[in-house]
């Protein structure tokens, strides 16, 4: 992220591959069907009342990788199962509604609560579902290989409450090298309920803008959001790179000093774009 460099031709081939293919084939039918990103049909057994559910909640208890805040939490029940996602959002049909993070429960699923299943490819009791990590994206090459997921109270019916707990590993294909990191969180939704996350959280990746802009624009693009900077090294999708390159309140890539709050903020807006 050096500031003195001159951006010169820019080499969109060698951007790692940001979307994607046969591999999530069967994540962008469920995303399809679903309603992942937002508009479409409404699934069966949501409401789409403007009533709040307070009881609602995800929290994020621990993120090595870098996700945005979830603004909008909604669930479905349908013929495909049932569905939990953490988006950004100002209502469940808003068109340009962004998942975060979903939970997949199977049709007929059966959980028992104070069970710990494995996810991914970790060993002992396989959750009957999926846990997805979009963040914001249409689709990526985020994939949860392995932790566990338990719960605490689960119905599989409209108006039942499912809570529980996960500490996920993801894998980034993102990125050659196939880095991991651990994303844990905690959920408490009523199935076929939506809500606002109330407060609304701010958006970690617009306060990171201006920390691009002064430290990082001068030699780097970042996706969409910075495109037109024709030949620097794109940092998209890059935000895991972070915390190696800079230790809160200590001059760190290229000199640059940036406090822990900036350093969170700046890997959320990589990982977004």
């Amino acid at each position: 992220m050096n500031s003195t460099t001159t951006k010169t031709n820019k080499d969109h081939g060698s951007r790692p591959p940001r979307i994607a293919t046969a591999a999530l084939g069967l994540t962008l039918i469920l995303l399809a069907a679903c309603g992942g990103g937002g508009g479409g049909t409404t699934p069966t057994g949501i409401n789409t009342s403007n009533d709040q559910v307070a009881s609602n909640s995800y929290a994020v208890t621990s993120d090595q990788y870098g996700l945005e805040k979830a603004t909008y939490l909604s669930s479905s029940v349908s013929n495909l199962g049932i569905v939990f996602r953490a988006g950004i959002a100002t209502s469940l049909n808003d068109p340009d509604y962004k998942t975060i993070s979903r939970i997949d429960f199977a049709p007929g699923t059966s959980v028992a609560t104070q069970t710990s299943y494995a996810l991914g490819n970790a060993g002992g009791t396989p959750f009957p579902g999926n846990l997805y990590f979009l963040n914001g994206h249409p689709s990526t090459l985020l994939r949860t290989v392995g932790g566990t997921i338990s719960f605490t109270r689960y119905g599989g019916n409209s108006g039942d409450r499912i809570s529980g707990s996960y500490s996920a590993i993801v894998e980034d294909d993102n990125d050659p090298a196939k880095p991991t990191y651990t994303i844990a969180a905690g959920f408490d939704f009523v199935v076929g309920t939506s809500s606002a996350v109330l407060p609304a959280p701010g958006s970690l990746a617009l306060a990171a803008q201006p920390v691009y802009q002064a430290q990082c624009a001068a030699c780097h693009s970042l996706g969409s959001f910075d495109a037109s900077a024709a030949g620097a090294p794109d940092l998209a999708l890059r935000g895991g790179e972070v915390p190696a390159k800079y230790l809160a309140g200590q001059p760190g890539h290229q000199g640059i000093m940036l406090s822990a709050a900036q350093i969170n903020a700046l890997q959320v807006l990589l990982n977004t774009n």
